[in-house]
């Protein structure tokens, strides 16, 4: 395609508006769409990062962005461990990258919360995953 060829339109054309809206609080029925186990931005360590698709409603198509680090805190692995149980990957932690593919395409529910985190009074939103039971 030539540039040239937009100039005209390009120049006519207003600017979007708007952005990225995160979805309400609220509880969804979600599809995972994408997991694995990456390097954190820092390169120091490891985390779970999932994608969900919600799968039904007015927000059906809309995705959630979700990670869980991975240590050896214990509370930490307690949340990873609620994570994958969600997901349903019963499997050793060890063969998390080989076996996680197969949790692809599992109906999970998600919980949205809005908090405010006590040591810095910034608001976040939080995601709590539980298994779908008899889907």
């Amino acid at each position: 395609m030539n540039l040239a060829e937009l100039d005209k339109k390009y120049q006519d054309v207003e600017p979007a508006k708007g952005g990225y809206q995160p979805l309400p609080d609220g509880k969804y029925l979600c599809r995972l769409e994408k997991a694995e186990v990456k390097r954190n931005k820092g390169n120091d360590g490891i985390h779970l990062a999932l994608v969900l698709a919600v799968d039904e409603g007015s927000h059906k198509g809309r995705r959630i962005f979700h990670n869980r680090p991975i240590n050896d805190n214990e509370k930490t692995l307690a949340w990873l461990k609620r994570d994958l149980l969600a997901i349903g990957y019963t499997d050793y932690l060890s063969r998390l990258p080989e076996v996680l593919p197969q949790c692809l395409g599992r109906l999970v529910k998600v919980e949205l919360k809005t908090v405010t985190i006590p040591t810095t009074g910034q608001k976040a939103q939080i995601a709590y995953l539980d298994p779908v039971k008899g889907r």
